[in-house]
């Protein structure tokens, strides 16, 4: 897991830090390595080279969108840090919040991802 730059304020403890679920970027290396293994069997064609470029795309994709936020719980504050060259940090104190809905189907529990809906005063985070 890639962590990003953050800097706690006085004597605050990191709880959690988390990202999305890489399930796209897992998704495009299944991809690409199927790619491989029918091209290793059956031989290249052309729908090998129309392929290849997308499996690329699928990953690359997968990886910024993985990687590009970052959910950070300390025992004050939720901070959200997001981008790589530019870093911008949204935080939310703990007392503002008020309630935390978790959404989950049967098969997201498996894969451990599901919808977190933060409410509270003047919050609108999904």
């Amino acid at each position: 897991m890639v962590h990003k730059k953050f800097e706690k304020k006085g004597n605050e403890e990191i709880l959690l830090r988390s990202n999305i679920h890489p399930a796209i970027f897992y998704s495009g290396v299944f991809f690409a390595a199927y790619i491989a293994v029918t091209t290793l069997a059956m031989g290249t064609n052309a729908m090998t080279y129309f392929f290849v470029p997308y499996a690329i795309i699928w990953i690359a994709i997968g990886y910024f969108k993985w990687t590009y936020r970052e959910y950070i719980l300390t025992n004050e504050r939720l901070a959200i840090v997001s981008g790589y060259y530019y870093q911008r940090t949204e935080s939310i104190p703990i007392d503002r919040i008020e309630h935390v809905t978790l959404r989950q189907f049967w098969s997201n529990k498996w894969l451990d991802t599901g919808i977190v809906t933060i409410f509270g005063i003047g919050i609108r985070t999904k």
